[in-house]
């Protein structure tokens, strides 16, 4: 799945989301009050109003967005597609032939976590060993980086989701206990506060349907990231004693 697909996606799920919860705030009948709403509407929070609409639709655009970023992750995180396979055998063949300059132009033709950090090494090579291991280690640790910041966002969500859920438990009370007070001659009909219990509780479970998925899919990229890390960390770095060994060669010559 590309880039351009996921977009796709994106916008096709934010626009059902937003005509979910446009389309019954706009055909919904007013019966004075004692209108029944389905479990969609009080979902999307219409029993409470606008500001119950807005909580619930950022909660759900949140889920929408942590999921399709978990798909994105299935698709994207993965040893293959961070590193092809044919790179490592292409890149071996060159250090083994002693090529340097052709293995450092195949590294700049072919981007990626591999191929960033032996080209970090070969332009190294003029400085010595020791410079040469420095510089693979600085870019293994910098390509790494960049594969765990790719997986931050389902942490973020799953960080939000209960937040949002959250402060709309707290705005559904607060209207709740706006409409007793207000109650004319103190007389409370239970269907005056329903909607703010309603977004209260409601709120809650879509926070935590948010969070409880999204840290266990967050702890399982996690540890895939760090084996994935450690196997092409381990490729890497026999392919660069074998630079490193050109290198001490070009120093004593």
């Amino acid at each position: 799945m590309n880039s351009q697909t996921l977009k796709k996606a994106a916008k096709g799920m934010l626009i059902f989301a937003i005509a979910a919860v446009l389309a019954p705030a706009l055909f919904a009948q007013d019966d004075g009050g004692g209108q029944s709403y389905s479990l969609g509407a009080k979902l999307l929070g219409i029993p409470a109003g606008a500001l119950g609409i807005i909580t619930q639709l950022t909660i759900i655009l949140t889920s929408v967005f942590m999921f399709g970023w978990v798909i994105e992750c299935f698709v994207n995180v993965k040893r293959d597609k961070i590193v092809p396979p044919e790179t490592i055998g292409a890149l071996q063949n060159y250090i083994d032939e002693g090529d340097l300059e052709g293995a450092l132009q195949y590294c700049e033709s072919a981007p990626n976590y591999l191929t960033r950090a032996i080209g970090a090494a070969l332009n190294r090579v003029s400085y010595g060993p020791s410079s040469v291991k420095e510089a693979a280690a600085a870019m293994l640790d910098a390509e790494q980086a960049k594969v765990e910041f790719h997986i931050s966002p389902i942490a973020l969500c799953a960080s939000v989701g209960p937040l949002m859920g959250l402060f709309g438990t707290v705005t559904g009370m607060v209207q709740s206990f706006e409409q007793i007070e207000n109650a004319p001659g103190g007389q409370v009909n239970p269907k005056m506060v329903a909607g703010g219990i309603s977004l209260a509780l409601l709120s809650t479970v879509l926070g935590l349907v948010i969070a409880i998925p999204g840290l266990t899919f967050f702890w399982f990229f996690k540890n895939k990231v760090v084996n994935i890390g450690t196997s092409i960390t381990l490729v890497a770095e026999d392919m660069v004693e074998t630079i490193a060994a050109y290198a001490a060669q070009q120093q004593q010559g």
